[in-house]
């Protein structure tokens, strides 16, 4: 694969399905037998929860928040929501997502986040894990030792002696 296509697959993917969610939770009506008025300010705090998160992180990566893959700070960034997780903006933006169609009540829309979203922002992390890696080496594996994947404590590595 071509390395500028594989460097801007994620993102492309990430927008595609994230659409898909949007469309599928509008258009295809499913609904999760929950009164609207329960719904939608569950929903809504999803969405605020997790925007909040990507703010939360996009605060201490700063100017690489807009890149791809490959790392552009010449430092790993531990502070903030990455004292906790190695990919905090993957994971506000699933759970951002998550909530339209809880909002919406949509079956499909749900499933669509779980089948498609998720899957690609874990793709996107687990390309960027290798990145990061590459450019830092065993600075990377021991920050990883510490912190979790997407949730605090679930996906840290194992060092092995």
């Amino acid at each position: 694969m071509d390395s500028r296509l594989k460097e801007h697959l994620p993102g492309v993917l990430t927008i595609l399905n994230g659409g898909a969610v949007f469309l599928i939770s509008f258009f295809v009506k499913l609904q999760i037998s929950m009164p609207k008025q329960i719904a939608k300010p569950i929903g809504f705090v999803f969405i605020i929860v997790g925007m909040s998160l990507v703010l939360w992180a996009a605060a201490y990566v700063k100017e690489a928040f807009l890149g791809e893959v490959e790392p552009e700070l010449n430092e790993i960034v531990k502070n903030g929501p990455y004292r906790f997780v190695r990919h905090p903006v993957y994971l506000g933006m699933t759970i951002a997502i998550l909530g339209v169609p809880i909002a919406l009540r949509s079956w499909p829309g749900l499933i669509a986040a779980l089948l498609l979203f998720l899957p690609t922002e874990i793709y996107r992390a687990k390309m960027e894990e290798k990145a990061l890696l590459h450019k830092f080496g065993k600075e990377w594996e021991k920050y990883a030792a510490k912190t979790g994947f997407f949730l605090p404590l679930i996906g840290i590595k194992k060092q092995w002696r």
